[in-house]
């Protein structure tokens, strides 16, 4: 992520989203089409936080029609997960106790714990928004963030639920101009405000970016054309999907500082806008200065665009 601008003498604090809901925050994250990297972006982000903050991560896996996460992570089949705890969501019956017995802690980053997605896709369409509602105020109980992973279609009751009970939305996409243009504008533009849902309250990460040539797309197009707060671009890289095949997620997740350098901004981001106390203890576990000054520096370039500075919706 190349990003440079002049530093201010004073930075202006990023405000915090409003506690309008109790327990836990919930950050969404959705594609503005299938198969962007929205779970790479939303994985990656969750593992940056839990490394980082003083609190449990719950990362749900809600895509319930192209759930791959447990194969990234190198699980032939999930044991445990969104399918275990389906009849206590109908009947309103689920714990936070009983949630915790089926999302696993991942054994890289303890306090991050996964709950994988539903491995019947065929049967999306019969999770009721009732059902989703009841999973997230468990969640809610459970952890201090959660991370969720919903489709890239607002057809089914996870995403739409997740979305409106959001405190922190972020959209994925491409310089691909079908995706961040055509998609976008036919998907999450047209139904979002049918629910209430501004287009303008999701932060933007651009996955996939190549360098801009001369007359090209950038960053700044993706961004006025969207009209979110542009919040990381990750950049293209030939070897992902060898990784994900391989189901090395996690691997490639921690031994990619490009990867962490490109998340930093948005982690920055949630860090403030959901209310987050840092780490203190492990100072190994705080962004390194270079990490800091690079977020420093996406932010200060945000402002020059009135109405888009980064930390406001």
């Amino acid at each position: 992520m190349n990003v440079h601008a002049g530093q201010s003498d004073q930075e202006e604090p990023l405000p915090s989203v409003a506690a309008h809901r109790p327990g836990g925050k919930l950050a969404v994250f959705a594609g503005s089409t299938p198969n962007v990297g929205a779970t790479l972006v939303a994985f990656s982000t969750a593992m940056q936080l839990a490394r980082t903050l003083e609190c449990r991560i719950g990362y749900l896996c809600l895509n319930l029609k192209s759930s791959k996460l447990y194969r990234y992570v190198g699980m032939d089949k999930p044991l445990l997960g969104l399918d275990s705890i389906r009849a206590e969501m109908r009947s309103a019956s689920l714990t936070p106790q009983r949630l915790g017995t089926c999302m696993e802690p991942l054994k890289e980053q303890p306090n991050l714990h996964l709950l994988y997605g539903t491995v019947q896709r065929e049967q999306a369409e019969f999770y009721q928004p009732e059902d989703i509602l009841h999973l997230l105020e468990a969640a809610r109980s459970s952890y201090d963030i959660c991370i969720v992973d919903v489709n890239a279609y607002w057809d089914n009751a996870s995403t739409i639920t997740s979305m409106m009970e959001a405190d922190q939305r972020v959209l994925v996409t491409t310089p691909d101009l079908g995706h961040f243009q055509e998609d976008l504008n036919k998907g999450l533009k047209t139904l979002a405000p049918i629910f209430g849902i501004s287009s303008d309250s999701f932060l933007l990460a651009v996955n996939q970016h190549l360098a801009a040539e001369p007359g090209g797309i950038r960053t700044g197009d993706i961004r006025k054309e969207t009209g979110m707060t542009l919040a990381a671009v990750i950049a293209h890289d030939e070897r992902l999907r060898d990784w994900l095949n391989r189901g090395r997620l996690v691997e490639y997740v921690s031994h990619n500082k490009q990867v962490v350098q490109a998340i930093a901004p948005l982690q920055e981001l949630l860090t403030v806008r959901l209310g987050m106390k840092r780490r203190t203890d492990n100072p190994a576990a705080m962004l390194p200065q270079s990490y800091a000054q690079r977020v420093k520096s996406f932010f200060s370039a945000m402002r020059k665009y009135p109405g888009r500075e980064a930390g406001n919706n």
